[in-house]
């Protein structure tokens, strides 16, 4: 089958990004590098500036980074921070700020070492979903907005963050288009290029993207129309987020004969779920606190929707994949799996690093995976 025209969009837009980011940024613009999807991208945008994403989602730079820090943490983080240390990603070596967060120990201690480099704002996630806890992020996200006036110099009024949240609402809105879409017994899209899709969002400018994925769809909605695209076992990828250089799994599944039809993560569905309903400060704090990230206590929200996921997108199995040494995600996958099996979902379990050496190994395992649903 000939490949989608708007992947190769896509692709020619990375291909030009580094170049546009600098251009940009030698206008004058402030460019927020993000580490995680819980920062509200609107107040960024709100104030003229450049929201881009930074996971690191290659080996390539994790032996220096195990210079400083521990071998037995998970790859995201040394990749990331390894990137910084070498100076090998032209993202982070543009953001004027990076805004971390707390979602987990690793990240939280690696940025101390990140700090020495870079200018860096952390930001306190309450790990509980009650109200206490509500006005704690509300309390941080006032703040970053606070941090971003005065690294821009720009105000935030309630016109500008009116239109960025529209602007980000739109986006939202084409990934939820994606996904129906998706749901056909005939997948129009690869899991690969819809992973793709995710990855590069993060980094593009959001005009760009957007226009992407409206050409996109159409794409797929003809394809759709003709009755064209994939079938095979539909699966759906739980878990850690696959960043970009980071491709293994759905790449796995999809040579041998299965189509990956959805994603539970950062790279997927917790990237566009919910709209922010309204314009306020306080609006924007609760979209983005209810997240169900893995890193929250008592995540029963998680689970419920992960068999939503199931039930919507038609998905045969699920593969929970866990990044190695990420507590959080793979000790919730543990309970995941328990419940996802008490109502006769198939699930397994895949803990792995960015390395190719196990590439043979988890083929096996999901071959047999697919046989047996």
């Amino acid at each position: 089958m000939d490949g989608l025209k708007s992947i190769d969009e896509l692709n020619n837009a990375f291909s030009k990004r580094r170049d546009e980011l600098y251009g940009q940024k030698n206008d004058g613009k402030k460019v927020f590098g993000l580490f995680c999807t819980f920062v509200p991208t609107e107040l960024i945008l709100a104030a003229d500036a450049i929201p881009v994403g930074l996971c690191g989602g290659k080996e390539v730079t994790i032996p220096s980074a195990e210079e400083d820090l521990p071998r037995n943490i998970c790859p995201l983080i040394k990749s990331s921070y390894g990137f910084k240390k070498d100076k090998a990603c032209p993202y982070i070596e543009a953001s004027d700020i990076i805004i971390g967060e707390t979602t987990c120990d690793g990240k939280k201690k690696m940025f101390e070492h990140m700090s020495e480099m870079v200018k860096l704002h952390v930001m306190q996630l309450p790990h509980f979903r009650d109200e206490r806890s509500a006005k704690l992020w509300l309390e941080e996200v006032r703040d970053l907005k606070e941090l971003i006036e005065e690294e821009t110099g720009n105000k935030i009024t309630e016109e500008k963050l009116k239109e960025a949240i529209d602007k980000v609402n739109k986006l939202r809105e084409l990934f939820y288009k994606v996904y129906e879409l998706r749901r056909n017994k005939i997948s129009p899209i690869k899991g690969t290029d819809a992973l793709k899709l995710f990855q590069m969002s993060y980094l593009l400018d959001i005009n760009t993207i957007t226009g992407i994925i409206e050409n996109l769809i159409n794409e797929l909605e003809e394809r759709v129309e003709n009755n064209e695209g994939y079938s095979g076992k539909r699966i759906l990828i739980a878990g850690c987020p696959m960043v970009a250089g980071n491709t293994k799994i759905p790449e796995i599944v999809e040579n041998i004969g299965g189509v990956v039809v959805g994603e539970e993560s950062c790279t997927g569905t917790r990237q566009f779920e919910n709209y922010v309903e309204g314009y306020s400060i306080e609006d924007l704090s609760s979209r983005y606190f209810k997240i169900p990230c893995a890193c929250t206590y008592s995540n029963e929200d998680r689970i419920k929707r992960l068999k939503e996921l199931v039930d919507e997108q038609k998905a045969d199995g699920v593969i929970y994949y866990t990044l190695q040494n990420c507590h959080t995600f793979n000790i919730e996958g543990a309970l995941v799996e328990k419940k996802l099996k008490e109502v006769g979902i198939p699930i397994v379990r895949i803990e792995t690093d960015y390395s190719e050496s196990d590439k043979e190994q988890i083929k096996t395992r999901l071959e047999a995976f697919l046989e047996m649903i």
